[in-house]
C-alpha cells in the first residue's frame, strides 16, 4: 500500500477515528473530573555546610552525602511519622501517612526533598514542613549524642567565643601603647598565652558540635500550599486518552482493511482481472420501496453523476471496439447483486441517446429483471424466439420511452436455461438480432452461479465485467475472470459499480450535479424532461428502432 492507499484508508474510516478520539477523550475527561483532587507540597533540606566554605573539604562533602541518605530513610520511620501525625493533628495512623509522603536524597548532592500529598493544599504544606523540622530536631541523635550534651557544648562555645573577644580587645589596647611598663609587658605575654589556649579550646568544641560541618541540616526551601491539584490532570488525561483512542482506531482500521479482500479501486481491478476499468459508477441512494425504473439514471436524470459515468463507459466501449467492431455486447458479473442488469439497461440507454439503434436483450433465464426495470410485459421474449422459427423478433421486441431503444425480455422461463443458450438456435437468433440493429446489449446471469454467462460470452463480440466496489471479494473477481478466460471470451474491460461518493472523487472532477441529490435525482423533484417524478411514464411517445415494429 502506497501513501495514497494509506490516505484512502484514513479517509474511509475518518468518522470512526473522530468518534474514537471523542469517545476516549470524553470518557477520560468525565472520569478525571469525578476523581478526588490531591495537592502536593515540597520542602528541601540541605545537609552540611560545604557550600559556605571557600575551599570545601571533599571528605566532609562525602560524609554529608551519605548522611542525606540516612536522613531520608529516617524520615519514613514510624517514630518520626507518628510525631508528625501528633504535631499536625491528623486523623490517620503513621502507616497511612507513609503512603502520602515521599522523601528522596540525590546521590550526587546533599539535598533532601520531602514531598507530601493530601486533599487539602494547606495541610500538604504543613505536613512537609513538619517532617522537615522533625529531621532537623533529630539530627543530633544521628551521631549518637544526647541533645543535652549538644546544648552544653553550644553554651561553652558561646562563652569561649566571648572570652576570646574580650582578651583580643584588651591585648590590642596594651599593644597600642608606645612605652609599655614592665607590668604591661607581662600582661601582654599572659593574655597572648590565654588567647592561644582559648582558641584551641574553641576549635575543639567546634569540632565536637553536631551543628557544624557535615552533620548540619538546614531548611533551604520550605513547602508552600499548592494552587493547582497535582492529580488528576484533567486536560493531560483527556489529551492522552484521545491520542491513545486515535492510535487504537487507526490500528483497527488498518487491520480491518487488511482483512477486507474486496475490490475497491481501478488498481485492484488491474491487478486481479488484468483488464482496464472502462467506467466507474457512483452509488445512487434510494429506498428499496421505489420502483425499479428509478435505477435508469441515464434516462430519468441524464445530468446526474451516475448518468455521466454510463456515458464515460459508452465512450470507452466504443474505443475498445475500434479494431474489431462490437455488435453484440454481454454484461455480466461474478456474483448476484453487483448491478449488472442496471449497468446493461443504462448502457443501452446512453447508446440509444448517442443515435445508435440499440436492442437490450434479457438473457437471464433464471432471474430476469429487465422487464421490471422498464415496466414491460414478459409474456413473450427470448425463449419464444428460441422455441420456434415462426416467432419473429418484431413480435417480441417492446418499445421504450427512449428513442432508438427496444427491449426483448426473457419470456416464459424454461426448465433448462443452459441447454437453450448453448444450442445452435441461440447463435442464429443472436445473429439475426445483431443484423437488425446497430448494437445488442445482453444481460446475463452471474458467472459463479451458473454457466449461462460463460456460454453467452463465447458467442458475443465483447464482454463487460461488472464489479461492485467494496462488496465483490477478490476471490469472486478472480473466479469470474477465469470463467471468461476458459471460454475465450473477449473482455473489453471492467465497470466498477456503486462507488462511494468519496471514492468517486478519483474519477469525477467536474461537478455535473450541483442541482442533484445523493440519489442522483434533481433536488426540485422533477426529472430532466420537466415532469414530476410521481407522474406517469406515458407522456413521451416511444420510438422503436429501425427494423423492429411495435406489436
Amino acid at each position: 500500500m502506497d501513501a495514497r492507499g494509506y490516505f484512502r484508508v484514513l479517509r474511509t474510516w475518518a468518522w470512526v477515528l473522530i468518534a474514537s478520539v471523542l469517545l476516549a477523550g470524553g470518557a477520560a475527561y468525565l472520569v478525571s473530573s469525578a476523581l478526588p483532587k490531591t495537592y502536593e507540597s515540597t520542602a528541601t533540606l540541605l545537609v552540611g555546610q560545604s557550600h559556605q566554605s571557600t575551599n570545601p573539604d571533599p571528605n566532609q562533602l562525602l560524609v554529608s552525602q551519605r548522611l542525606s541518605q540516612t536522613y531520608a530513610s529516617l524520615a519514613t520511620t514510624t517514630s518520626v511519622l507518628a510525631g508528625v501525625v501528633d504535631t499536625v493533628g491528623l486523623n490517620e495512623p503513621a502507616a497511612v501517612l507513609r503512603g502520602n509522603v515521599v522523601v528522596t536524597a540525590a546521590t550526587d548532592s546533599t539535598l533532601i526533598t520531602i514531598t507530601a500529598t493530601d486533599g487539602d493544599p494547606q495541610r500538604a504544606g504543613t505536613i512537609a514542613n513538619t517532617l522537615a523540622n522533625a529531621l532537623i530536631a533529630a539530627s543530633p541523635a544521628i551521631s549518637g549524642r544526647d541533645a543535652s550534651v549538644q546544648s552544653f557544648i553550644d553554651s561553652d562555645l558561646k562563652a569561649t567565643q566571648q572570652q576570646i573577644t574580650e582578651i583580643e580587645s584588651s591585648l590590642q589596647s596594651l599593644l597600642a601603647r608606645s612605652n609599655p611598663t614592665t607590668d604591661q609587658q607581662n600582661q601582654i605575654l599572659t593574655q597572648q598565652g590565654q588567647l592561644v589556649l582559648l582558641r584551641q579550646t574553641y576549635t575543639t568544641l567546634l569540632g565536637s558540635s553536631s551543628n557544624s560541618g557535615a552533620n548540619l541540616l538546614t531548611l533551604v526551601d520550605p513547602a508552600i500550599p499548592a494552587t493547582q491539584p497535582a492529580s488528576p490532570r484533567v486536560l493531560l488525561n483527556t489529551i492522552l486518552a484521545g491520542f491513545v483512542g486515535l492510535l487504537i482506531a487507526i490500528g483497527i482500521a488498518f487491520f480491518l482493511e487488511y482483512l477486507d479482500d474486496t475490490v475497491k479501486s481501478g488498481s485492484d481491478v488491474e491487478a486481479l482481472v488484468g483488464a482496464p476499468t472502462l467506467g466507474a459508477i457512483i452509488r445512487m441512494k434510494g429506498g428499496k420501496e421505489r420502483s425499479e425504473i428509478y435505477h435508469l439514471a441515464a434516462l430519468l436524470y441524464p445530468r446526474s453523476p451516475a448518468a455521466e459515468g454510463y456515458r464515460t463507459l459508452r465512450t470507452n466501449v466504443e474505443f475498445a471496439g475500434i479494431g474489431t467492431p462490437v455488435r453484440t455486447l454481454l454484461v455480466t458479473s461474478s456474483i448476484p447483486g453487483e448491478g449488472k442488469t442496471t449497468t446493461a439497461a443504462n448502457l443501452a440507454v446512453v447508446f440509444a441517446q448517442a443515435g445508435r439503434r440499440t436492442l437490450l436483450l434479457d438473457a437471464d433465464l433464471r432471474k430476469p429483471g429487465v422487464h421490471q426495470m422498464f415496466n414491460l410485459q414478459n409474456s413473450q421474449g427470448l425463449t419464444s424466439l428460441l422455441r420456434s422459427d415462426e416467432v419473429d423478433a418484431v413480435a417480441v421486441a417492446q418499445a421504450t420511452e427512449q428513442e432508438n431503444l427496444a427491449v426483448i425480455t426473457t419470456g416464459p422461463l424454461p426448465p433448462n436455461p443452459a441447454e437453450l443458450l448453448r444450442s445452435p438456435r441461440m447463435k442464429v437468433v443472436l445473429d439475426r438480432l445483431a443484423a437488425a440493429v446497430d448494437l445488442v446489449i445482453i444481460d446475463s446471469p452471474p458467472l459463479r452461479a451458473v454457466t449461462d454467462a460463460a456460454i453467452l460470452a463465447s458467442i458475443t463480440d465483447g464482454t463487460i465485467f461488472v464489479i461492485d466496489a467494496g462488496r465483490t471479494r477478490r476471490g469472486a473477481a478472480v473466479s469470474g475472470r477465469d470463467a471468461l478466460a476458459k471460454v475465450g471470451a473477449r473482455v473489453l474491460g471492467v465497470t466498477l459499480n456503486r462507488l462511494s461518493e468519496k471514492a468517486s472523487g478519483d474519477y469525477y472532477y467536474y461537478d455535473y450535479h450541483s442541482g442533484y441529490g445523493s440519489d442522483g435525482a434533481p433536488k426540485d423533484g422533477r426529472d430532466e424532461t420537466g415532469r414530476d417524478r410521481g407522474q406517469g411514464r406515458g407522456s413521451v411517445p416511444p420510438v422503436v428502432p429501425s427494423g423492429v415494429k411495435r406489436e
